[in-house]
């Protein structure tokens, strides 16, 4: 129980566990600027009722005196000045934040429309500072003789969602820094793996062969840098294809299809992949003659879970696709297809090399 003094020196006995419309009818108004509820205008009294019974945080100063009523929504807003700030004038309730909010006060009773997102307020409405931030809009409630009498502010505390806000954008940039530190440490292990490789193997294989082995780890360590960017979680595929496919001249391709994401998985296996193709159209297909195009597309066929993604790869214009009579490392990659576990189909055409890769797609997107 809270006693409120009035000017007339009595005593307004409130109860915190009463609701709003019963503390604000059982006050004692008529020691105070309001005067008795008998006496209120017709326009107060309406304000009032319509306030006390919104659902959503409402609050009302009214007259020169700026005098404070709120409904039951609006109690928690106050903190510990509940109920004691009914019937109190606003700039002695809100004395923290009244340097801040009292022109917005001030425009109101002039007669405009005041409305705010996220405005910040550093209060001490629970006995300490807090920092807090408010969706709110102050209108004008006009008198009979058409003046400005009172304001009327809808609430809504937008503290909540500004820290989760602030939060997750300190996650994200320390998840941006710590993508970035993994790629370059997956870079550095990379340029370690080729070193050693040419240090090891330099003498015995066949330049091409090391050439080859290097532009497998660019490719890899392309995808990784995709992935990085995602926080490996999954890969958009026309990034992939595109990413892919710039250094054998991205304006030979033709790259089509519909939005796929895909897992990190499935990213290396089709970077690796895509990179194959591309280097064989370079040294055999399409890529080898200056007119020479590749179709690379992709669409979803089947439905719901036993939706299968199809990749096309076409080569044009350039010489008859004539199979290889070995088979290496690379053939291997190409049969692996989408997600390293075939679904591949080649053909060998006088109008170009052909392929065809299957997979669900439910597999694709698999971390």
């Amino acid at each position: 129980m809270m006693a409120q003094i009035g000017k007339s020196g009595t005593a307004n006995v409130v109860e915190p566990a009463q609701t709003m419309k019963a503390l604000t009818w059982q006050y004692d108004w008529s020691a105070g600027p309001l005067g008795a509820i008998e006496q209120w205008t017709p326009c107060l009294r309406t304000t009032v009722d319509i306030m006390l019974a919104a659902g959503h945080a409402m609050c009302l100063m009214w007259g020169p005196e700026r005098i404070f009523l709120y409904n039951d929504a609006y109690a928690p807003v106050l903190g510990v000045r509940h109920p004691a700030a009914l019937g109190m004038p606003t700039a002695s309730i809100w004395s923290d934040v009244w340097s801040e909010i009292e022109p917005i006060v001030d425009r109101t009773f002039a007669g405009e429309t005041c409305r705010f997102e996220e405005m910040p307020l550093t209060t001490t409405r629970n006995g300490y500072p807090e920092q807090t931030w408010w969706d709110f809009c102050y209108s004008p409630v006009l008198g009979a003789d058409g003046h400005v009498a009172g304001l009327l502010n809808v609430t809504l505390e937008s503290t909540a969602r500004v820290v989760d806000r602030q939060q997750l954008d300190r996650s994200r940039e320390q998840q941006q820094l710590l993508n970035a530190e993994l790629s370059h440490r997956i870079k550095n292990t990379m340029s370690v793996v080729q070193a050693i490789a040419t240090q090891t193997l330099g003498q015995t294989v066949q330049p091409t062969a090391m050439h080859a082995f290097g532009d497998r780890l660019k490719a890899l360590t392309a995808s990784h840098d995709l992935l990085t960017r995602e926080s490996w979680s999954t890969t958009q595929l026309e990034e992939l294809a595109r990413s892919a496919m710039v250094t054998f001249g991205e304006e030979r391709f033709a790259i089509t299809g519909p939005a796929v994401a895909i897992g990190p998985r499935s990213t290396i296996a089709l970077s690796l992949l895509l990179h194959e193709l591309g280097t064989n159209a370079v040294k055999y297909g399409a890529l080898s003659v200056p007119h020479g195009r590749i179709s690379l597309t992709w669409n979803i066929a089947g439905d719901g879970e036993e939706r299968v993604l199809v990749l096309t790869w076409r080569e044009e214009d350039g010489p008859p696709a004539i199979e290889p009579e070995r088979k290496g490392f690379g053939s291997r990659i190409i049969r692996m297809g989408l997600t390293g576990s075939g679904g591949v189909n080649v053909q060998y055409d006088i109008s170009g090399f052909r392929l065809e890769a299957r997979a669900p797609l439910r597999d694709l997107q698999e971390a």
